[in-house]
């Protein structure tokens, strides 16, 4: 024992590791068992996280420029119309505009809906002059265009003044939302793999008593006892976190064709992401890391008690 400890770190490292695999093989159903509880904890944050990454990509990639329409009022004649839009132009935050008069707006109905004769027997025109105004960079936020509305809404003879986005801002603010709910699931189920591992590794120190008690006997340091332990908390960890990313991974594969389905309904193109490589990797140093600590804080405590 006494030769094992005065071996170098690798040497040391490449015994334990050894020893821990061949137990963990040799209880390989209590093991496995171990690896899928944690896995089934990891992947609730994982799929949460995945919704919020893929929802947030897809606002923005869908998000469009900022438009208001400007519904001009029916009574206005021609040169009514084009004073209204010159007051309309001068506002502050208005970078261009595209007037549309109530003819052009009858005209474009037609050929949109294919009610010509049906239209025709109308006798006024229903429509009202549009102004489409597409705002300056410093009027695209929330805060700002909610101004210019309000400004516009002051001009004699405009009736009503429409944000088109408003709802991308509602689906940007749920995406916020679900970033919440995947932060305050992976806290909590940190904390389960923690007690998971913790609880795990107590049982692990019990089960090693003689073991523990015939290794100090023999010159053994709590340290060299406690490394093995550190070992299987880590493999608990690193194992939970690559199982928990081939679960999120066939979750994504189910929902892909549900999205694709939506996608060609809005005829738009969209593609589910996974994790990352970065993220992969960020999971399983995490997760190992988590292992590391549950382990030694169990570990340390039940060896102590145990040479008391």
């Amino acid at each position: 024992m006494s030769s094992i400890q005065k071996a170098p770190f690798w040497v040391q490292m490449n015994y334990v590791l050894r020893n821990v695999w061949a137990d963990l093989c040799l209880r390989k159903y209590g093991t496995l068992l171990t690896i899928l509880v944690i896995a089934v904890s990891l992947t609730i944050p994982t799929v949460s996280f995945l919704l919020w990454k893929n929802t947030h990509l897809a606002t923005t990639k869908f998000y469009p420029e900022t438009e208001l329409t400007v519904y001009l009022h029916k009574n206005l004649n021609a040169d009514d119309a084009n004073k209204v839009v010159e007051k309309i132009r001068e506002q502050n935050g208005v970078q261009s505009l595209n007037y549309m008069s109530r003819q052009e707006s009858l005209k474009e109905f037609k050929a949109w809906s294919g009610f010509n004769e049906e239209l025709d027997i109308l006798d006024d025109n229903p429509l009202p002059a549009v102004v489409m105004i597409h705002p300056t960079a410093e009027f695209q936020g929330s805060e700002k265009r909610q101004d210019l509305h309000n400004n516009l809404m002051k001009i004699k003879g405009i009736e009503e003044v429409r944000m088109d986005n408003d709802w991308l801002e509602k689906l940007t603010a749920i995406t916020w939302l679900i970033a919440h709910v995947a932060i305050f699931s992976a806290v909590l189920m940190t904390l389960a793999v923690f007690l998971v591992i913790g609880n795990s590794i107590r049982s692990d120190v019990y089960s090693s008593k003689a073991n523990i008690q015939v290794m100090k006997l023999l010159g053994a340091t709590d340290q060299f006892v406690l490394r093995p332990f550190l070992y299987t908390g880590i493999i608990y960890g690193f194992l939970g976190a690559l199982v928990a990313c081939i679960f999120s991974s066939f979750v994504i594969g189910y929902f892909t064709s549900a999205v694709r389905y939506v996608t060609d309904i809005f005829a738009v193109q969209f593609e589910l992401n996974g994790l990352g490589l970065a993220e992969f990797a960020f999971l399983l140093i995490i997760c190992s890391i988590v292992g590391y600590a549950s382990a030694w804080i169990a570990a340390t405590r039940h060896i102590k008690m145990l040479g008391k």
